[in-house]
């Protein structure tokens, strides 16, 4: 399933599903599509998301192990480089006064 957000402010933004709900829920959000935000309320999705974004960062730090033996396994893209597109397109929305949809 593909999440697409969308902003009269910016270019639409495509995420898998999973991740999407994911960034939702950091923004204070229902994990469900469809759904949307008003223009007031971009800016404190924003920081909500920028915030939790930030404490599960610091979580997956604080679980890494200390060696170095798990070099083979596969890299993970951290969550917080999948929601660059979607900061971006907030930002947009705040700076012209614009809402935010998805489905």
């Amino acid at each position: 399933m593909l999440i697409t957000f969308k902003s009269i402010a910016a270019a639409p933004v495509q995420m898998f599903g999973n991740v999407a709900l994911q960034l939702l829920e950091l923004m204070g959000r229902l994990p469900k599509a469809p759904g949307a935000l008003f223009a007031e309320d971009v800016t404190e999705a924003l920081a909500l998301l920028q915030q939790g974004l930030s404490e599960l960062e610091a979580r997956e730090q604080a679980e890494l192990p200390q060696d170095s033996a798990d070099k083979e396994k596969p890299a993970v893209i951290p969550l917080k480089h999948r929601a660059v597109p979607l900061i971006a397109l907030l930002q947009a929305a705040i700076r012209e006064q614009k809402g935010v949809s998805w489905e």
